[in-house]
């Protein structure tokens, strides 16, 4: 009698769907985001932590924490199933481009529901940076994608051999590459413009005000996103 018990139990445990024993387990335990496996650090300094995330077709993250403000840039889309803790779950297509801005603190996990890789950058906002009056007043032509109390977000999309006219980010931030392209950017008070080849899902700090133009040089499309901290 007792190996028939025993022979129940196994197969109740075999025949349980693994997602759901994934999904149990990993709701009991949630991790840190910076400790998730499939978010790997990318850029930090005191302001924002950058994670660079990758959630293979039919895989998902761990139940993790974010206890900061985040911006989430898509570089790859995806069909994602959200689930969060206290919440309803959702299930989203997320195109390449998009930028999403998420409170803290709140406990999720992404599944990817789609047939190709999702992939992101995590940004998130850790310390507001000090801004001075006229930093905060000085008014631009350009029309942010996103903006709220913490940040301030434009979008820059260039064909081959487009050019922006010269424009001021007052605010310190982030510049991060969509599409893999060559670009020229040309900074007031510099002699020279710089040349670079930024891949998608570069990452380049700006600590301050600066001024400047980009110049699509490549082959290819370029987008990008500037994020301005406040």
């Amino acid at each position: 009698m007792k190996y028939s018990w025993l022979l129940i139990l196994l197969l109740a445990f075999v025949l349980t769907p693994i997602g759901t024993l994934s999904q149990s387990n990993s709701a009991g335990s949630p991790v840190e985001i910076s400790g998730e496996p499939r978010h790997h650090p990318k850029f930090e300094n005191e302001f924002v932590r950058v994670l660079d995330v990758t959630v293979p077709a039919g895989d998902a993250t761990l139940w993790h924490v974010h206890r900061n403000d985040n911006v989430v840039v898509t570089l790859a889309g995806a069909s994602l199933r959200l689930e969060k803790v206290g919440a309803p779950t959702a299930e989203v297509q997320w195109k390449v481009g998009d930028v999403n801005f998420g409170k803290a603190i709140y406990t999720h996990r992404a599944i990817n529901i789609g047939t190709t890789p999702f992939h992101n950058l995590t940004i998130e906002l850790l310390k507001s940076p000090a801004v001075t009056a006229n930093e905060a007043s000085e008014s631009t032509a350009r029309q942010p994608i996103l903006e709220n109390e913490r940040v301030r977000v434009y979008r820059v999309a260039l064909e081959p051999g487009q050019w922006t006219t010269m424009h001021t980010h007052t605010l310190p931030g982030l510049a991060v590459s969509i599409l893999t392209s060559e670009i020229e950017v040309t900074t007031k008070g510099k002699a020279m413009p710089d040349r670079l080849m930024l891949p998608a899902g570069d990452v380049r700090w700006r600590s301050g005000s600066v001024t400047h133009s980009i110049k699509n040089v490549g082959q290819t499309r370029f987008v990008g996103v500037d994020i301005e901290l406040k």
